[in-house]
């Protein structure tokens, strides 16, 4: 491992732990959710870097159906299934922010509704990429698939701009809408996320980029 690795891995590392340090001790409880509010700082950063994930997608297909290396393509697939974890992670910390917010986990609430179609999007993209054998056509249209599921991530983005909502709106163009505690923890809930997922998407493409070359080899021998 690189050394630039390991000081990226090593900041990381110190940048988390502070993560939960702010989520479960400094952060204060909220005037009406109490402690609930700690979900929140498992769930907004989850979403945000869900979405860059799906953005990397779009950008890999982009890259691939231009240049036709399948590099992009494996890089894409990575963003792809790390998108698919994190957003995962965002339905299921949202059930329990509307179940204590809201009285009940599921109220078919624009931003709740579009961020499952998402995932379900997302969900048909990998299956396919997992049931088609020819490596071309996976690549192919594994990539036109991910270009066309992105609008979706952006009406999911603006779904409680767009229509009417329970979902609060916390980040506003003059900044954040919430306590000072919980803007300092949610930045760096945001910092820490961001760059576990990075981390991520490098050790997926480098696993998934060794099963390629072994696939490969595979061939050649057959």
């Amino acid at each position: 491992m690189s050394r630039n690795r390991l000081i990226f891995l090593g900041i990381t590392a110190a940048i988390s732990f502070l993560y939960v340090y702010m989520t479960w001790i400094f952060a204060p409880p909220e005037a009406e959710l109490l402690e609930y509010i700690r979900i929140f700082f498992q769930h907004v950063a989850p979403a945000l870097v869900a979405y860059g994930a799906f953005g990397g997608t779009l950008i890999c297909g982009v890259m691939y159906l231009w240049k036709g290396d399948l590099k992009y393509d494996i890089l894409g697939a990575a963003s792809l299934k790390l998108g698919l974890l994190f957003t995962t992670i965002t339905l299921l910390t949202g059930m329990m922010w509307a179940d204590a917010a809201w009285g009940t986990p599921w109220n078919w609430d624009p931003r709740e509704t579009t961020t499952l179609i998402l995932w379900v999007a997302y969900a048909c993209i990998l299956a396919y990429r997992a049931s088609v054998s020819d490596r071309e056509s996976r690549a192919q249209f594994g990539s036109i698939f991910g270009i066309v599921a992105f609008p979706m991530v952006i009406l999911s983005y603006l779904s409680i701009r767009i229509w009417e909502t329970l979902h609060p709106i916390v980040i506003e163009p003059t900044g954040l809408q919430m306590e000072i505690e919980h803007g300092m923890t949610l930045i760096v809930s945001m910092i820490a996320v961001t760059m576990i997922a990075l981390i991520l998407i490098d050790l997926t493409y480098k696993v998934d980029s060794v099963q390629e070359k072994l696939m490969r080899i595979r061939m050649s021998w057959s």
